[in-house]
């Protein structure tokens, strides 16, 4: 695919084009839309040739950057549409001045509700664990997710990721009996003895 974009289908354009790839996930942003629309059709006929097909469900041609927000407007949409690339949903958006278009990023809901139901699992099933150890597996998963999610713009889901983790911390530590009636305050206690990671911003895109 990229040998092929690069070598062939990028001399054809007639405006600039460029593929961001990751393993089997990319995206091509085309200034043209002749081109974009082009594109769909040579790669299809391409992948064909290697007995592959694009996964429908996973694919689109849409409108994206500085004035495709303005364009939705005067369609009549509050918004411009959006993708979803290597976990994050890719929305238009403003600088904090509001006068230079910027690519905004927000975790993909469905896959944060995903890792949510397994955190779930996960705490349910090892809740008999010893508290320290669980706290330590735990700041380690937290770890874990503001590494990858924790990139500018992304500041209130990792926030909102942290809040559900706690509550289901606090939900089933409460049901094995260890901390007694474990109450906000008693939670807010096990918090001070072994404190999580706080969600932080590791990546700057902007």
């Amino acid at each position: 695919m990229d040998l092929w974009f690069q070598r062939k289908y990028l001399k054809s354009c007639t405006g600039t084009a460029r593929l961001i790839r990751y393993a089997d996930d990319f995206v091509v942003c085309f200034k043209q839309e002749a081109d974009a629309k082009r594109f769909r059709i040579e790669m299809e006929q391409r992948l064909k040739q290697f007995g592959l097909e694009i996964a429908p469900e996973k694919t689109k041609t849409l409108e994206f950057g500085p004035q495709a927000q303005r364009k939705a407007k005067e369609r009549g949409k509050r918004k411009a549409e959006t993708f979803d690339f290597l976990g994050f949903t890719h929305y238009c958006a403003t600088s904090r001045t509001g006068k230079m278009f910027q690519v905004g990023r927000k975790s993909i809901s469905k896959r944060i509700t995903a890792k949510l139901k397994l955190f779930k699992q996960w705490i349910q099933e090892n809740r008999t664990l010893a508290t320290a150890e669980i706290m330590k597996i735990v700041a380690g998963k937290l770890r874990g997710h503001y590494a990858y999610y924790g990139v500018t713009g992304n500041s209130r889901s990792i926030q909102n990721f942290a809040n559900e983790v706690k509550m289901l911390l606090y939900k089933w530590l409460g049901r094995r009996g260890k901390w007694g009636s474990l109450n906000y305050d008693k939670f807010n206690l096990l918090l001070l003895r072994f404190p999580l990671p706080t969600p932080r911003i590791m990546v700057n895109l902007w």
